[in-house]
């Protein structure tokens, strides 16, 4: 069985940490929370302003992932679904605060107009996204040679800036910058959503 403690969980893939949570480990949904938790914060943040608001709707985000994990499909990055159910979540809190939505939701074709919780992606969710990451295979590779391998581990295959630098053999600095500029690339030719770039 694979170790999920701090020192072991830079070196789980999220498929892996899934599969163990959809087997009732708790240390596997905790390993989760601690992957993302931040980032989720962050991308909420952009939508809503609240730091309190933002906190709560993270916590949401995480309980409703966990409450459908059976319904996620390996095909997809497990952070490309995370960070749906999290501007979903988002558009349900504005809904019930009687708020402006409609800046999220041209960011998606599942508008709802009876109210209903838009928690869970759908298919025409799921299909817009592999045509996204189809996109940035596409736009990666057109990248200067100095910054594809990393945009590639980093974007496509979610490593952690440590894992990189070690594969690489290379400081962890160099890493870094190295992503900052294919992801100044990338916005600037593909004009992705920061949160796939995340």
């Amino acid at each position: 069985m694979e170790k999920t403690g701090s020192k072991h969980i830079r070196k789980i893939s999220d498929k892996s940490l899934v599969e163990q949570a959809l087997q009732k480990r708790e240390e596997a949904y905790s390993a989760i929370v601690s992957r993302y938790q931040e980032r989720v914060t962050k991308y909420i943040l952009l939508l809503v302003s609240n730091n309190d608001d933002a906190k709560d709707i993270s916590q949401e985000t995480f309980e409703k992932a966990f409450g459908m994990l059976h319904s996620y499909d390996s095909q997809f990055a497990f952070s490309t679904w995370l960070f749906t159910i999290a501007k979903n979540c988002c558009i349900d809190f504005l809904r019930k605060q009687r708020l402006n939505v409609r800046s999220i939701e041209t960011m998606t074709n599942s508008d709802d107009p009876g109210g209903r919780s838009s928690s869970v992606p759908s298919p025409e969710e799921n299909f817009i996204f592999e045509q996204e990451i189809d996109k940035l295979k596409r736009h990666i590779e057109k990248l200067p040679e100095l910054y594809r391998e990393v945009a590639e581990l980093r974007f496509l295959h979610e490593y952690a800036y440590e894992e990189i630098a070690k594969e690489l053999n290379l400081p962890l600095g160099t890493i870094k910058t190295r992503i900052r500029r294919a992801k100044e690339h990338l916005i600037k030719d593909g004009k992705f959503n920061l949160y796939i770039l995340s």
